[in-house]
């Protein structure tokens, strides 16, 4: 009776958390989709925009509808995660553009049309287009509503959570009537050995599953712990999101690069002094970065090349300054020399790899020039249009 009544409450407990489990993950994957189709809806509006405004700029520097305009319409294209088909109406008519064909739209009497009904693309964005030269420009897109390969992944992921649930009840009744049949045995007086006798506190009906044997860790936290500042490894993602609002509000941006140009490498002390004056200067520590041992990165939104070589300038002046008190104070800090390179976005869609790349190359100028210690990348459009093809190619 004992070895029976405790094997039922077992099995019935295991058999609440089985319910459970099939109920929160198929909760779980509903929200995962209903989530993610709405976090693909914004990704599509944001990748539009970007795409409006690469469709903008180009027209100016290529020209509206050349053929090197329209491959730039579909390189975006085909680079975008959300984007499936693109119709550009102009003066000259109507223009469309496909991710791939039979992507999302379709021709009536020799105008495009976007594909509509069960099973196609999401809904469409449409946006008027400044373009010089012409009148009456609009820009539309749709995009795809499902990503196919995220709703693949989230039902496997409930199947997974269901079969190990179906797997640890099976696990459960089987050990149950396992015991059960060493129970009956045992009450027969087989062997001398009573029922009694038996104990299965100790013994795991719920199988080896362990929910707590991963965790997700990050050691490294937000800030670097030498100099209170943000990883060097974060840049390129803040400057990548700091470029994209800056292009959709068209704002500039400015970023420099600044580099203790002294020992091989400078003391924490020092370093930290440094850094310590960056974030009083610049009042933004989320926007300054680690920039190899001896030197940080800054991004300084909504301000043009001339104020941030100005800001430059007065930062370099103050932090010399600071580091002559520090050396008078406790001796033995060495003569050092502050090097900054800078570059700004000037009104480009630019991306944060080329940003860093000007800024660099005017830092090492600087580093290498006896003189001038404050150096500017200043962009010229005809280069930066090699660049962009160059790159495409």
């Amino acid at each position: 009776m004992g070895v029976s009544y405790k094997t039922s409450k077992v099995s019935s407990f295991v058999a609440a958390l089985c319910i459970l489990a099939y109920i929160g993950a198929l909760a779980l994957g509903a929200v995962q989709i209903i989530v993610g189709i709405g976090e693909r809806r914004n990704l599509a509006e944001r990748e539009f925009y970007d795409l409006a405004d690469r469709a903008t700029s180009s027209s100016v520097f290529l020209g509206f509808m050349s053929e090197a305009y329209q491959a730039t319409i579909r390189d975006f294209l085909g680079a975008s995660n959300t984007l499936l088909g693109v119709i550009i109406t102009g003066s000259g008519g109507e223009y469309a553009f496909e991710k791939y064909p039979g992507s999302g739209i379709v021709w009536t009497a020799d105008s495009p049309r976007f594909k509509t009904g069960i099973g196609y693309p999401g809904e469409s964005f449409f946006l008027p287009l400044g373009i010089e030269g012409q009148r009456n420009v609009t820009i539309q897109a749709i995009y795809g509503r499902i990503d196919y390969a995220f709703f693949q992944k989230i039902l496997r992921q409930t199947l997974l959570v269901i079969l190990s649930a179906l797997i640890v009840a099976f696990i459960t009744l089987l050990v149950e009537r396992t015991i059960k049949i060493r129970s009956n045995y045992y009450k027969t007086g087989s062997r001398g050995i009573n029922a009694g006798d038996i104990n299965t506190d100790g013994i795991n009906t719920s199988g080896s599953y362990d929910d707590n044997s991963v965790e997700e860790e990050d050691p490294k936290g937000l800030f670097n712990p030498r100099g209170n500042i943000g990883w060097d490894s974060y840049t390129n993602e803040r400057l990548a999101a700091e470029l994209h609002r800056s292009s959709s509000f068209e704002q500039d941006l400015v970023f420099l690069a600044v580099e203790l140009k002294g020992p091989e490498k400078v003391n924490d002390s020092l370093y930290c002094k440094f850094t310590e004056e960056a974030v009083n200067f610049f009042t933004m520590r989320d926007l300054i970065f680690g920039k190899g041992e001896n030197g940080i990165a800054v991004i300084l939104p909504n301000i043009d090349l001339d104020q941030g070589i100005s800001k430059s300038e007065q930062f370099r002046n103050r932090l010399i300054s600071k580091v002559r008190e520090l050396s008078a104070s406790q001796g033995g800090v060495p003569e050092i020399e502050l090097c900054i390179g800078l570059s700004s976005r000037s009104g480009r869609l630019i991306e944060a790899d080329r940003l860093i790349l000007e800024a660099d190359s005017a830092l090492r100028k600087a580093m290498a020039d006896p003189v001038s210690h404050i150096i500017a990348f200043k962009s010229d459009p005809e280069k930066y249009r090699e660049f962009i093809k160059a790159n495409r190619n």
